[in-house]
């Protein structure tokens, strides 16, 4: 087969594709190839969340929670549970106006992250108050009764990732500044 010009994929690369399209699959997988982590994406993205979630929540060892308005409401992080090696957070998001705005459809649901202070890792365990997220990850089968996808866990990892950095870019921490002269 020829490989048409700058597209940069080699016979053997091509050979390889054809193969995972079912060509050479293993007998009763009907084509269909197994789902395979990303390991260093996932990673990557944990990571990436925890160093943005160290930037929103500055004190995390003394403080219990933090607020800071953002476009169209206020974000709301509160920690749930502290360990030695580990805090579990709630990131929840109030609208402005609380009578009913026609944009609160655009709410995101509450996020529980867990952070890993070894590892300097950070993952999303639960949202919306529904965990863990992607199952137990062994025998998993879809369609399923959560109906969860197969890479469910790395979708939520990136959409905090994402959202972590429109907090970032756009939040205003939300503190009282004390004057001088003024009684604190």
């Amino acid at each position: 087969m020829a490989v048409p010009a700058g597209t940069g994929r080699s016979k053997a690369s091509q050979r390889s594709a054809q193969g995972s399209k079912g060509l050479n699959a293993p007998h009763g997988t009907h084509g269909k190839t197994r789902f395979r982590v990303d390991l260093t994406t996932y990673h990557a993205d944990c990571d990436a969340n925890y160093l943005r979630l160290c930037k929103l929540l500055p004190e995390l060892a003394s403080h219990q929670s933090w607020s800071y308005r953002i476009p169209h409401g206020t974000l709301e992080v509160t920690v749930l549970e502290r360990s030695r090696y580990t805090t579990e957070v709630c990131l929840r998001t109030a609208p402005l106006n609380s009578g009913g705005n026609e944009n609160d459809w655009l709410t995101p649901p509450p996020i529980t992250v867990r952070l890993y202070h070894d590892a300097r890792m950070a993952e999303v365990v639960a949202v919306d108050g529904q965990g863990p997220i992607g199952g137990n990850g062994l025998n998993f089968s879809y369609p399923n009764p959560a109906m969860h996808n197969e890479d469910e866990r790395q979708q939520v990892n990136r959409y905090l990732s994402e959202w972590l950095a429109h907090c970032l870019a756009n939040g205003r921490a939300e503190v009282e500044l004390p004057f001088r002269g003024s009684p604190t």
